[in-house]
This record gives C-alpha cells, sequence and structure tokens, in this order.
C-alpha cells in the first residue's frame, strides 16, 4: 500500500495496473462571412454600437432576407432585424426596441428567444413575420469601436473579435472572462501583434497561449498586481493576415482572478474566423481543467515521484493541452470547459458539500455568481467527468448520496441542453474501491436515464492511467495522457455525432 498526495489530500493507494483500453464563440450557427454594416442575409447577428443602437437599426438601405434571424450581441434586448427605429439595450433587461420598416424585415429570435441572445437577461423578444423586403442599416461602429460586424447567427463577435466560451460582455469595451480555456480568435494584419488584459481579484497569475496561424506561440502571464498590461502575441509576422487565437489557460475556480480584454495594441483587425457550429461543453474537476498537465513526475513501480514530484502553481496548468480542448481542435468544434480543481458531484476531495460543480456550473465568471449564464448557447455534445474528488474524501461513498447528486445535475443538464448528447465520463484517476463504485454508480445513473426515454445520454470510460509511463503534477495527467483521453473522446462523438 503507498501513500501519495493529490489535490491536497493523502491518500492510500497500491501500485497503477498498466492504462485499460476504454470501452463531447457562441452558438449554434452554421459557419458564414462576415457583413459589414448590415444583418447577413441569412441568420447574421446585428452589431451593437458603442451607445448601444443596433446597427440594423440604422438608416441604409439593402435587401434584408424574409424571416432573417438576427439579435444584438448585448445582454439587453434584440435588435430590429428588418431596420426602422429602434434601439437594443446593452447590459440591460425588458424587450426588444424597434419594429419591422415596411413589410420587410423581422426582429427575430437569437438562441433562446430571451432579451439579450447568448448573454442576456430578462424578458422576450417579440417575433414578427419577414415581409418580401425591408431596410437594413449601413456602415456602424460595434460595441468595442471597430466596424459593425456580423458574425453569424449566435456568433459573439465583440470587439472585432469572436469569442469562444463564457463572456461577460455586460461593457463591450471590456469583456470579462474566467473559466478554462476561454477566449477569441481573430484575423489580424501586421507584423506585430499585442493586446492588453487585466487581472482582478486573485493573488496567482493568470495564464494564457497564444496560437498564431495554428502555431502555439510563447505562453505569458498576467497577475493582478501588475494592472493593465500590455503583452505581445507575435512578432516579426510575414506579411499578409494571419489567424490569432488567444485562450486563458488559468482555471475558473473561486479564488482565482478573471480577466478582462481592453482590446488590440498592434495589428489590424479584420472579420474573424468564421464559427464551425460545433461546441462541446466539458464540466469536470483538476483532471478538465488541466491541474499540472505542464508538470513532470516519474512514479517507479507505481510508488511516489522519489524527488518529491511537483505540486499546482498556474504556470503547470494548462487548458489548451486538456483532453477537451485537444478533442475539440481535432473535430473543428469550439471547447467550453466548466472546471474547478478538487471539487466533485456530491463533495470535494476534503469531503465538503458545498463545493461541487452544480453549484457554480450557471455561473459566467468561475466563482462569481453574477452575471448568471443565459443558457442560450447551445452544445451538441457535453461531458461530465466528476466523481474522483467524491472518492478521494470517501473511497465508501455511499450510492444514494452519490447517484441522487449525480442524477439531480444530470436532470439540470438535460433541462438546459434538451437535444445535446451528454457524455458520463469514468477515469483516468480513480482506482480500486473507488473505480468499481463510480463504475456501478455512474452506470446505473446512465441506465436509469436510457430506461426513462433518454438514449442520448451515455457512458465514456477514459480507462485507468498508466502512472508507471509518467504524469503531470500530484499524479494528474500529463500531455500524453490528455491525447490518449481526447482519442477516446473524439471516438466517441464521431460515433455518437457522425463528426
Amino acid at each position: 500500500m503507498l501513500r501519495f498526495r493529490r489535490n491536497g489530500v493523502r491518500w492510500v493507494r497500491r501500485p497503477l495496473a498498466p492504462v485499460l483500453a476504454a470501452a463531447a464563440s457562441i452558438a449554434v450557427a452554421p459557419a458564414c462571412g462576415n457583413d459589414k454594416g448590415k444583418h447577413a442575409a441569412n441568420g447574421g447577428a446585428a452589431p451593437v454600437s458603442a451607445a448601444g443602437q443596433s446597427d440594423g437599426a440604422r438608416a441604409g438601405s439593402a435587401a434584408a432576407a424574409a424571416g432573417s434571424a438576427g439579435h444584438s450581441l448585448g445582454s439587453g434586448g434584440f435588435s430590429g432585424g428588418g431596420g426602422g427605429a429602434g434601439t437594443a439595450a446593452v447590459g440591460g433587461t425588458g424587450t426588444a426596441g424597434g419594429t419591422a420598416a415596411g413589410t420587410g424585415g423581422m426582429n427575430g429570435r437569437g438562441g433562446e428567444g430571451q432579451a439579450g441572445g447568448p448573454l442576456g437577461g430578462a424578458g422576450d423578444a417579440a417575433q414578427h413575420a419577414g415581409g418580401a423586403a425591408g431596410t437594413t442599416g449601413g456602415a456602424g461602429s460595434n460595441a468595442a469601436g471597430t466596424s459593425g460586424t456580423a458574425g453569424g447567427a449566435g456568433a459573439l463577435v465583440v470587439g472585432g473579435v469572436r469569442w469562444f466560451g463564457r463572456v461577460d460582455v455586460s461593457d463591450p469595451t471590456a469583456p470579462k472572462f474566467a473559466w478554462s480555456g476561454t477566449g477569441f480568435t481573430a484575423t489580424v494584419t501586421g507584423s506585430d501583434v499585442s493586446v492588453k488584459l487585466r487581472s482582478d481579484g486573485g493573488s496567482d497569475p493568470v495564464f494564457f497561449q497564444p496560437v498564431i496561424d495554428g502555431m502555439p506561440r510563447t505562453r505569458f502571464s498576467v497577475a493582478s498586481s501588475e494592472g493593465v498590461k500590455s503583452v505581445s502575441l507575435g512578432s516579426s509576422l510575414s506579411a499578409g493576415d494571419h489567424v490569432v487565437t488567444l485562450y486563458r489557460e488559468t482555471e475558473g475556480k473561486p479564488g482565482f482572478a478573471y480577466s478582462t480584454f481592453l482590446g488590440f495594441v498592434s495589428g489590424t483587425l479584420k472579420d474573424p474566423p468564421a464559427y464551425s457550429g460545433r461546441l462541446i461543453e466539458i464540466i469536470g474537476d483538476s483532471i478538465s481543467a488541466g491541474y499540472g498537465d505542464l508538470g513532470s513526475e516519474q512514479h517507479p513501480n507505481g510508488g511516489d515521484d522519489p524527488t518529491g514530484g511537483c505540486h499546482f502553481t498556474t504556470d503547470t496548468e494548462s487548458a489548451y493541452v486538456t483532453y477537451g480542448a485537444v478533442a475539440a481542435r481535432a473535430l473543428n468544434a469550439d471547447a467550453s470547459i466548466i472546471a474547478a480543481s478538487g471539487w466533485g458531484i456530491y463533495s470535494d476531495n476534503g469531503g465538503n458539500t458545498d463545493n461541487v460543480l452544480p453549484k457554480v456550473w450557471a455561473n459566467t465568471l468561475g466563482g462569481q455568481a453574477s452575471p448568471a449564464w443565459s443558457f442560450a448557447v447551445k452544445p451538441e455534445a457535453v461531458v461530465i467527468n466528476l466523481g474522483t474528488n467524491d472518492f478521494s474524501a470517501d473511497m465508501t461513498l455511499g450510492q444514494s448520496e452519490f447517484t441522487t447528486a449525480y442524477a439531480a445535475f444530470l436532470a439540470t443538464v438535460r433541462t438546459k441542453y434538451p437535444d445535446a448528447l451528454i457524455l458520463c465520463a469514468l477515469g483516468p484517476l480513480l482506482y480500486g474501491t473507488g473505480l468499481s463504485s463510480a463504475t456501478a454508480y455512474i452506470t446505473a445513473v446512465v441506465q436509469d436515464a436510457n430506461q426513462k426515454g433518454d438514449a442520448k445520454v451515455k457512458l465514456l470510460d477514459f480507462g485507468q492511467q498508466d502512472a508507471t509511463k509518467g504524469t503531470g503534477c500530484d499524479w494528474h495527467p500529463n500531455v500524453a495522457e490528455d491525447q490518449l483521453m481526447a482519442d477516446k473522446l473524439v471516438a466517441g462523438l464521431k460515433t455518437s455525432l457522425g463528426w
């Protein structure tokens, strides 16, 4: 019997067996080009000016497709899709202003039809029948002061970039984000590209992974103590356009800083890359957040690292190389990762039943309860990878406690995402009694959902990692293990969704 520490808890462990073969921007919009200053002909999102007025409500003339949908990028009301007078409130609630001009255009629903599109608050947008032709606005400015763009129905384009993951745009000049892997993609011209960022609320530095034209660049950090920080994403670039993507690497668990994007310092923005229409949401713990995945431990014969190993720091945590993010890139999908190290479905790794993912799942900004996420964005696939910490706290955890909590959360996820494939995952750190119990309990929850008519709930077995091949910090998956997990997730999604 061997002892080791994981997530700050001392475990008793038998040597691991070799890996076992294993037995899921914003919006669900089709990809489309951007159209400055007017609605896209089919499903374009209405841009918002700094004053909160939709460009679709400005004077100007162009053909508006009958029944074409549009919504504002703000968190207030919907825009008038076919032009005419009216404004879309940014950051408020209530109903949208504006009616269709003449017989054309409509004030269409975006996402769930709630006011404000993906991040909207309360209130419904009135939907009007589209006519033959209407008027739509001319060129204008979007919320961040760049030219107005339509990023595809439901695609969130703010500040000239397309966002993915959960983002608070109640102040569109300073979008805020916190969850692992959240960020943006942009098309930029210029030999040097740099941005301004700020961290607020935590002492640990927040790390970021820039990627230019598909190639990862040097990671960097922004600490709260640094205030507003200008950071180079790339320099001495070749002439022409470049696809620039920035990912937040650090998790958004309570106690960590949230990030604020304050725009580009250098580089000329063009219309951002189109959204593929595929979104995977990962709900998990440290495994999904990337705890220690850039670190290195060796475990001869499955025992503790003889050098003492490594423990948590934000510079060894990378959302970019987690199994969820790797799988998403392989499938041309966006990933939204909602994960907190040490937390579970029934309790955290210390037995505290208050520190559980269901408590923070509805949050836009990590541990902050406000603003709440609207759930207007619907992922095609959801992965729930929880349970490791529950059994870390109590290897004898009873089925009633665990399955009651798990089934309740599964029902909540299904309510928010009625059409999504939901994969209930196992592994790869569970072992012994914890593994056998978690397998039995989660299998029972999946079977119960299937028997009640929900065939889109399935089990995903990541197997058990072979620690003798090396791990990340505190026994967590390293880059190689994350790749193995991603391969299994990709195979499952291709089988179930045809991706």
